[in-house]
């Protein structure tokens, strides 16, 4: 599997505080069938998690790299970050403060959860016009979203895709997150599932599960496809196939 979001690299955000416990990370996605993951710390979170692409990022990231190799744990990874929403983001992406997951067009966002959806739509926009794609991170997680999934139809049309969280399927952030997750997955409004792995403890790097899980919900070849397929394609900067359908404007998960 490939598992495209992930708070790994030590010291820099609320993920792996040391390099021991970023390492216990690595085997844990080894152990759990991952083979190839993107480092994403917190971004453009100003006065708490700014993590803009300078030397010291790029250091401790070839730093985790060497440990791998050395500990000869089988997993390779990729650089990346999960950019926090801004106004001024598009202009900092044109910038190269803000990068893309390894090094493609494709820029993983997220949102505050009690977001405005028209404040979304605006900066998602904003990232398209420069030529970039959102891949935006845990929708499912989103009050809008939960209220009306519609949004995360318009916003696959624009041309953005999605990540859903392991643990939101699994149950891990409550009843209302797993229903709006798992009515995701039934209009197929989901690009991939990542783990936003933070610890070796807790909303880890172990992806069978979810696999299992998704192999049942959906069959294995949608599975493949969630897990493998399409974040294999963002990486290499390919084109994931269209998917998505219409909700209908008045299907809501609440009311």
């Amino acid at each position: 599997m490939t598992d495209l979001h992930t708070h790994i690299l030590p010291g820099l955000d609320d993920g792996a505080e040391t390099m021991e416990e970023a390492l216990e990370m690595a085997e844990l996605a080894a152990e759990g069938g991952t083979g190839l993951l993107v480092a994403t710390p917190h971004s453009n979170q100003k006065n708490q998690f700014e993590n803009y692409h300078t030397d010291e990022l790029k250091q401790i990231y070839r730093e985790f790299c060497d440990a791998l190799k050395q500990q000869k744990i089988p997993v390779k990874v990729n650089l990346g970050m999960e950019i926090f929403a801004s106004e001024d983001m598009a202009e900092k992406i044109e910038e190269g403060v803000l990068i893309g997951l390894n090094q493609t067009s494709v820029y993983l966002i997220e949102f505050p959860f009690h977001a405005d959806p028209n404040w979304i739509g605006e900066r998602l926009e904003e990232v398209l016009d420069i030529g970039r794609i959102p891949l935006i991170a845990h929708p499912e997680r989103y009050y809008c979203v939960q209220d009306q999934p519609l949004f995360v139809y318009e916003w696959l049309r624009l041309g953005c895709m999605t990540q859903i969280n392991k643990g939101s399927l699994l149950g891990r952030f409550g009843r209302r997150v797993f229903r709006s997750a798992d009515m995701l997955l039934e209009y197929d409004l989901v690009s991939c599932v990542a783990s936003d792995a933070h610890s070796a403890y807790r909303r880890t790097t172990y992806m069978e599960d979810v696999r299992e899980y998704l192999e049942e919900r959906c069959g294995p070849e949608r599975a493949r496809r969630l897990l493998l397929e399409n974040p294999g394609r963002i990486l290499a900067g390919r084109d994931i196939p269209p998917h998505g359908r219409f909700p209908g404007r008045k299907r809501k998960l609440f009311w």
